[in-house]
């Protein structure tokens, strides 16, 4: 081999070594690059866990009272005392407010006069004692009274609408009274004239008993009428409670009509809840609930559903529950809102993961499970699986899926840049390292 053909082996062995090295180095690089795409991803995992789940229904509801009445005044009078104040407990027969009864008890008087007099006169009649001229002058007499009694009553009603107690039409009604009370008296007068000009007959006596018993009928119902308009003046609670409103003071002139005290029973209390349709298969009487009210926090109340309307309420498309809860120390008001909670469903033994670690995958709901990777130096791989979710909580799911079982670690929270396959490892916030025993094929 001469010089020429030496130098030309020697340039290709030069040039072919050179290529050797730049293809070794490209290939190094190129396995960096790799290792950089797979450097672990951080996430956070928890073990499947096999336990007991239920699903709830949350709605709201009011409180109202058992038994609730708002007393008025039957009378007219002035209001001369109120008893009670807002938030006072009462019990049943307890005196409420009290109403001047000065001028019915002058009534009741002079009504028991009347009978007083009706029945003098019908017992002398019925003696025989007296003839018709007696008669005739007894009635007279209590033509008379009527007449003076009807006097007065006008009088009085004009004092009293002078300083405002009564009004024009109170006094229009004792002038109309005092009116007949003196057409009466001239019908009596008369009477009491024909009677001392001439005898009378038996059957016209037994016609004078008959109009005279009627007198008395009337009478005693007059009486009868006073007492009653008498103890209405005194205004009491029919029923244990607490009082919720006070409408009037001492002094306030009280009219057929005029609010005056609100009693409510609050021992128990009902719960009346809003059912919409669909979540009716859930709550029927019998069905257990939670509740709880804002305004009182740490408390809660255990009851069941005592019936269920079969009509929805009007101008809704609810229905209405009512709970029955018993309430000694009235912590629940009338009117306070409350959280209530019925279980929709339970299921038991089934497989439980946090609710976060379950997401929409391509092909339907799916998790990542962690799988040890000793090939991979870190915790371990994703692995993406297919489930079928069940009952729900807040923060609790019911899973089933092929290799899901207690104890199998599920990554929770994880980066979006996750997938199939990608190397992860866990941090310090993870409750549960993959397990090899239960690792999933």
């Amino acid at each position: 081999m001469n010089d020429n053909e030496r130098a030309t082996t020697y340039v290709r062995a030069l040039t072919l070594a050179l290529a050797s090295i730049l293809v070794l180095s490209l290939s190094g690089c190129g396995k960096k690059s790799d290792a950089s795409q797979d450097a672990p991803l951080t996430v956070t995992s928890a073990a499947a866990r096999r336990g007991d789940i239920s699903e709830r229904l949350t709605l709201t509801g009011v409180i109202a009272p058992k038994t609730q009445a708002n007393f008025s005044s039957v009378i007219t009078g002035e209001v001369l005392s109120v008893q009670v104040n807002v938030g006072d407990l009462v019990s049943a027969g307890q005196v409420l407010v009290r109403i001047d009864d000065s001028t019915l008890r002058a009534q009741l008087q002079q009504n028991e006069g009347s009978l007083a007099a009706a029945r003098a006169q019908l017992a002398q009649i019925q003696s025989g004692d007296i003839g018709a001229a007696a008669s005739a002058n007894a009635g007279l007499d209590s033509a008379r009274v009527t007449y003076t009694t009807a006097l007065a009553n006008v009088r009085r009603d004009k004092q009293l609408l002078a300083q405002g107690y009564v009004s024009q039409a109170a006094v229009d009604d004792a002038d109309q009274a005092a009116a007949v009370a003196a057409a009466q008296l001239r019908s009596a007068e008369v009477a009491a004239q024909n009677a001392n000009l001439g005898g009378r007959t038996t059957s016209a006596a037994q016609s004078q008993i008959r109009s005279q018993q009627a007198a008395v009928d009337e009478a005693q119902g007059a009486v009868q009428l006073a007492r009653a308009q008498i103890a209405q003046a005194v205004v009491t609670a029919p029923f244990a409670g607490v009082v919720t409103q006070r409408s009037v003071d001492p002094g306030t002139l009280a009219v057929p009509g005029t609010a005056l005290v609100q009693v409510s029973d609050l021992d128990p209390v009902y719960v009346n809840i809003g059912i919409p349709e669909e979540n009716l298969p859930y709550i029927h009487p019998g069905t257990a609930v939670d509740l709880t009210v804002e305004s009182l926090p740490g408390r809660s109340w255990h009851g069941d559903v005592s019936a269920v309307n079969s009509a929805t309420t009007q101008g809704t498309l609810s229905y209405l529950a009512r709970v029955i809860l018993p309430n000694p120390q009235l912590a629940l008001k009338s009117g306070m809102v409350a959280d209530v909670s019925f279980l929709k469903a339970q299921h038991r033994g089934v497989i439980i993961v946090p609710r976060a670690a379950v997401f929409q995958g391509e092909n339907g709901m799916a998790v990542y499970v962690l799988v040890k990777a000793p090939e991979c130096k870190c915790d371990g791989k994703a692995k993406l699986q297919s489930v079928v979710t069940g009952l729900e909580t807040d923060t609790d799911i019911e899973v089933s899926g092929t290799g899901i079982g207690p104890g199998v670690p599920i990554i929770v929270q994880r980066p979006d840049t996750l997938k199939d396959g990608s190397p992860v490892s866990t941090s310090s916030g993870s409750s549960q390292s993959p397990s090899p025993s239960r690792t999933p094929k």
